[in-house]
C-alpha cells in the first residue's frame, strides 16, 4: 500500500471504508464505497477500482495530493479453521503478536496470514 502525502488518520479512515465494503459484499459491481468514502472524508474524494479477478486495486486520490494505492487480494475461508484464524486475526496489525495468543503453535501460520486484512 502507498500513501502518498496523505496524513495517518486519513489513511486509517480509507482502508476502514474500504474494509467495511468488502466485508459487505466483494463481488465488484456491488462495491461501492465511493458513498462513504465522501460522507466520511467530503466529496473532494475521488477513487477507481479495478477487479483482478476476485481480487481489487484501489486507487483514492485529491487534489494536490499523491494517491492512496491499496490491493486487496481475495483469500478464500472455505474451513472453520479459516474463519477462526481471521476473526482472531482482523484486530491484530502485528505478526509477532500471535506467539502471546496462548494458542496451538500448529495454528501460528493460519493467523497469520490472515493479519492485515
Amino acid at each position: 500500500m502507498a500513501t502518498g502525502r496523505f496524513d495517518n488518520l486519513t489513511v486509517q479512515h480509507v482502508l476502514s471504508i474500504v474494509r467495511e465494503g468488502l466485508e459487505e459484499d466483494d463481488m465488484l459491481e456491488h462495491f461501492s464505497f465511493k458513498k462513504r468514502l465522501n460522507e466520511v472524508l467530503g466529496n473532494s474524494f475521488m477513487s477507481g477500482v479495478d477487479a483482478m479477478g476476485k481480487s481489487f486495486f484501489i486507487n483514492v486520490f485529491s487534489c494536490g495530493m499523491k494517491n492512496i494505492l491499496i490491493g486487496a487480494k481475495y483469500q478464500e475461508m472455505v474451513t472453520l479453521k479459516d474463519i477462526a484464524a481471521y476473526t482472531v486475526a482482523k484486530d491484530m496489525s502485528n505478526h509477532d503478536h500471535v506467539d502471546s495468543l496462548g494458542i496451538p503453535k500448529s495454528l501460528y501460520e493460519d493467523v497469520r496470514n490472515y493479519i492485515g486484512c
